[in-house]
């Protein structure tokens, strides 16, 4: 029995060395593996902490924008307004184009009403007679306004019984730049030769009382009495 033991206890003592050696070995594998781990851990966690942190750069510069977006739009844009002043400077245009309508208005009415009392006017003025239609047929002699009318004669020429009628047939003249009383004479007996008329000096000195043929004056209206030849 003794010898049994021994010999178990011997087994033991000679296998004890090689298992240790196992066990060193085996810790030491283990321990590089762990370490490795550890590598690969800390890697990864370093990789997520730098994934993370861009992350965040990236949801600042979201956030920033999102900001940014909601501020301009609501954001006021004060140019699609006008000033006080501005304000009043258009209320007073409009007030002065209302002005000048009004005024157009009222300058269009008055025109209209002095245009119908004119065509009334016209409506109930005579028929103008015969004798004023033949007078405006008469052409003028010379340069001047004048017409052919009947004037009563206040001196008529004892020499010439047809002057001596109630009414004396004449035109009227008006004076002109160098006129003279002698010039406008000829130029009356040159045109109403053809008509078997014709006057003088001194009937156109007697038709008009106070007339001077040495002062006759521009613009100065004259009858030409027209007597038969």
């Amino acid at each position: 029995m003794k010898r049994i033991s021994l010999c178990l206890l011997g087994a033991v003592c000679l296998g004890f060395p090689g298992s240790a050696q196992d066990n060193a070995a085996r810790a030491a594998a283990e321990r590089e593996a762990a370490e490795e781990r550890y590598k690969l851990l800390n890697s990864a966690v370093e990789g997520l902490t730098s994934a993370q942190a861009d992350l965040q750069r990236r949801l600042g510069s979201l956030a920033e924008e999102v900001r940014s977006l909601r501020a301009q739009e609501y954001k006021i844009d004060t140019s699609k307004f006008v000033t006080r002043e501005e304000f009043n400077r258009l209320v007073k245009a409009f007030e002065e184009i209302e002005r000048k309508r009004e005024d157009d208005k009222k300058l269009i009415r008055e025109e209209f009403e002095q245009l119908k009392k004119d065509i009334i006017k016209l409506l109930n003025a005579p028929a103008p007679s015969a004798t004023q239609k033949k007078n405006k047929a008469q052409p003028p002699a010379e340069k001047g306004s004048e017409k052919l009318v009947e004037k009563p004669s206040s001196k008529p020429d004892k020499s010439d019984n047809s002057a001596a009628s109630a009414l004396q047939e004449g035109v009227s003249y008006t004076i002109e730049k160098d006129n003279t009383l002698s010039a406008v004479v000829r130029a009356h007996n040159e045109k109403f030769k053809s008509q078997g008329k014709k006057t003088s000096v001194k009937l156109v000195l007697e038709a008009n009382p106070g007339l001077d043929e040495k002062k006759l004056r521009i613009g100065q209206s004259i009858f030409i009495p027209l007597v038969p030849e």
